[in-house]
């Protein structure tokens, strides 16, 4: 039952991520900057997000274009490309719904909303190594939008921009390896299935 919620919850936020991929889609337009492909749209300021499950796609704010210089514009693209490469809208609306039916548990929250930071911390250790400095990278997010919508540049921005500027003191800031437990209803049913044909 609790899988079946899970997955509910998943299909209801993956629409409404597909209409507002649509809704903006309508004011924007196709460009390609430092080789990514992105879509810019005055709709959403300060800020770049990716949306897609099948096929993700960058969305850049007019408004941060004219903002960021060239380097801090191109930080923010290639953590956006790590985000459209490694399909994480998918991944953050997993985790989104493990927080709308665990989030009551402080412990549980904690985890999960370290985790959708964690997503954010793997996208910027990406982009350093194709050549982005972590300067550039906390430049643009005290430059951006605050926002609350995982997978958007300025997710996470306070904790990422600590830890950023540690990094450019010499620290390293990867995200330490860990099982993708967003994953674990699609695990138990598939284990569950297995168990109960092959018990038949």
């Amino acid at each position: 039952a609790l899988a079946v919620l899970w997955a509910t919850l998943v299909a209801g936020e993956l629409l409404r991520s597909h209409r507002l991929a649509r809704a903006l889609a309508a004011s924007a337009e196709e460009a390609a900057l430092f080789g990514v492909p992105i879509r810019v749209t005055p709709a959403l300021g300060l800020d770049a997000v990716v949306l897609g499950s099948i096929r993700p796609r960058i969305y850049v704010g007019s408004a941060m274009l004219a903002a960021l210089s060239g380097e801090e514009m191109r930080a923010v693209l290639l953590h956006e490309d790590h985000h459209r490469r490694t399909y994480a809208p998918i991944r953050a609306v997993a985790l989104d719904a493990w927080l709308r039916l665990l989030g009551r548990s402080q412990k549980i929250r904690g985890m999960l909303l370290d985790r959708l930071a964690e997503l954010e911390s793997l996208a910027d250790a990406d982009a350093m190594r194709r050549g982005s400095s972590a300067r550039s990278l906390a430049r643009a997010l005290l430059k951006g939008d605050v926002s609350l919508q995982p997978v958007s540049f300025a997710y996470a921005a306070e904790r990422r921009v600590e830890r950023l500027l540690d990094h450019a003191d010499g620290n390293s800031i990867e995200a330490p390896a860990r099982l993708p437990y967003e994953w674990i209803p699609v695990v138990v049913l598939a284990v569950a299935t297995v168990s109960c044909h092959v018990g038949l």
